[in-house]
This record gives C-alpha cells, sequence and structure tokens, in this order.
C-alpha cells in the first residue's frame, strides 16, 4: 500500500446526521466502517436499526440522547457506547448542543463500492412483519 494523505473528504448527509466516511475507498472499506459524524442541535434522528452490524460511537465534543432499544443514555464527550446487531437505535441533541462522534461499525454500515446500506427503520421493520405474517 502506497502512503497517501486524502484532504477533504466528502460529507453527506443522512437523515439528520453529517458523515464523513474516513474508512471509504480503503482496503479495510469491505470490514470495517469508521465514520466521523456531526449532529446539529436540536435535532432527532430516526429510530432504526443495523440488522447485520456491530456498532461503536465514540462522542468527541458536545452531547447527546442516545435511545437503545427505547432506554435513553445520556452522552458527551469522553462516551463509548455500544450498539448491537438489530438493537434499534436513535440520537437526539438538545437545542443548546450539538454533538460530534465516531462511528464504528463491523460490517461496515455503508459500502458505496457495493451500494450496500444496512439501515432499517422502526416503520420499514413493522411493515416487514406484516407482509411476512
Amino acid at each position: 500500500m502506497t502512503d497517501e494523505i486524502t484532504s477533504e473528504l466528502e460529507v453527506e448527509l443522512h437523515d439528520v446526521f453529517y458523515v464523513t466516511q474516513v474508512t471509504r475507498d480503503t482496503p479495510i472499506e469491505a470490514v470495517v466502517g469508521a465514520d466521523m459524524v456531526r449532529m446539529d442541535p436540536g435535532k432527532d434522528s430516526q429510530t432504526h436499526r443495523h440488522n447485520f452490524s456491530e456498532t461503536v460511537l465514540f462522542f468527541s465534543s458536545g452531547k447527546a440522547t442516545v435511545f437503545v432499544n427505547d432506554v435513553p443514555h445520556s452522552v458527551c464527550a469522553g462516551d463509548r457506547l455500544l450498539i448491537g446487531k438489530a438493537e434499534f437505535h436513535s440520537v437526539s441533541t438538545p437545542e443548546d448542543s450539538g454533538c460530534e462522534f465516531l462511528s464504528v461499525q463491523t460490517p461496515p454500515i455503508l459500502t458505496k463500492a457495493s451500494g450496500f446500506r444496512d439501515l432499517e427503520t422502526r416503520e420499514e421493520a413493522a411493515a416487514n412483519t406484516q407482509s411476512n405474517a
């Protein structure tokens, strides 16, 4: 592998998350996702789950409430939170503070090369359950 510095990585908006995929276009992209994520103050993400991925969030600034299976967890800079496979979760920021965090997932929840996206909203899960009944 050659030494290469990449500046100004793309920032994408996914729901209320501003996401910079750090491992995109690297040899480890298919194995681990590492994303820098920013949320503005006073935002609530959709409740969703990643059916195949284990996720670790590490908060670098601000504060938020992360709901995991509807249980609230207050987090701030320096906190780490594990979210297991298929656990419904969402993130909410207070009016006076946004937050930034590193999201590390294995396997990655977003893979540009394959177009794979391991994300299912609570509404989609309910609809899938009903259609399979």
